[in-house]
């Protein structure tokens, strides 16, 4: 009996691309600034602090989901041994 990784699988992929989101955006709102310096940067709608709080919170998923692998392999292999 091998066990389901599909779910951790999933939700590192998904902590990935929501990393890539932020960090699109923070680049996006980094070239707005440069174009729009007079505006200043609630004007722009920029928040550096809710980006580095969302990027904590995907650097947490995604490591949990590893954590979850990694149980997820240590438990294949233990099962592996008590069948072989």
């Amino acid at each position: 009996m091998m066990l389901n990784s599909s779910i951790p699988l999933s939700g590192f992929q998904q902590a990935t691309w929501d990393l890539e989101k932020i960090a699109q955006r923070i680049a996006s709102q980094g070239q707005a600034g440069r174009s729009n310096e007079e505006n200043g940067a609630a004007a722009l709608g920029l928040d550096p602090a809710a980006d580095m709080a969302m990027m904590a919170q995907v650097e947490n998923t995604a490591e949990a989901n590893l954590r979850v692998l990694a149980t997820h392999d240590e438990l294949n292999k233990s099962m592996f041994d008590l069948f072989a």
